[in-house]
């Protein structure tokens, strides 16, 4: 009897184990849930926060260009009387590769990287029967191997509109099959490639004059 006793009492132990390590597992189920549940948040306040520092930095883009665009036209006023006769002459993209690096400081960000991408034209174009082809695409790709980050869609587009402005009759953008290409004449890419950086006293005016 008494060893019956003993194992009774032996089994009403490991009932009240079973019981213990059940109310355990619950408790750390329900722990595990509410921390997966903040992680769920947290993850979502941090994407909240990164497309709000999205549209902060495209913010700030927007004003940086506008405030820069303001400057270059008091400096077009001011420096109206120096402007030469090779503005005649040549584009105000071929004029924005030959700036000398005082100048080059007054441009935005977008304005230098149209320039980047214009002094180089053929190594980033592709020849297509209407002269070169430069997608947005590909300037994506230019634009981050010079940054070493990815560039947001609305810079792209930035870059193309002033390649376009700049280039004039030599330069258009179209879009076909849904896909942004700006387009350079073969004459366009041929002066482009034999603008050479001006030594002499050239001037952002000249640039700025042609934009408008």
């Amino acid at each position: 009897m008494t060893s019956i006793e003993d194992l009774a009492a032996r089994i009403d132990e490991l009932e009240e184990r079973v019981d213990e390590l059940e109310a355990d597992t619950q408790q750390l189920e329900a722990t595990v849930e509410a921390q997966a549940n903040t992680i769920a948040s947290q993850r979502e306040e941090l994407t909240d926060y990164e497309t709000r520092t999205e549209e902060l930095e495209a913010q700030l883009d927007a004003a940086t260009d506008h405030r820069k665009h303001l400057q270059q036209r008091l400096y077009a006023v001011e420096s109206r009387d120096t402007s030469t006769d090779e503005t005649t002459t040549t584009s105000p993209l071929q004029q924005l590769i030959r700036l000398p690096s005082k100048a080059r400081s007054k441009l935005t960000a977008n304005q230098e990287r149209a320039r980047f991408i214009a002094k180089d034209i053929r190594e980033y174009a592709t020849s297509v029967p209407a002269g070169f082809a430069l997608d947005s695409s590909t300037i994506r790709t230019v634009l981050h191997a010079k940054e070493g980050r990815t560039p947001h869609t609305q810079t792209v587009s930035r870059v193309m509109d002033f390649l376009d402005d700049l280039g004039k009759e030599g330069v258009k953008i179209v879009k076909r099959r849904g896909t942004k290409r700006v387009i350079f004449s073969e004459h366009a890419v041929s002066e482009l490639t034999e603008t050479a950086p001006s030594s002499g006293k050239s001037s952002i005016t000249d640039v700025v004059i042609g934009w408008r």
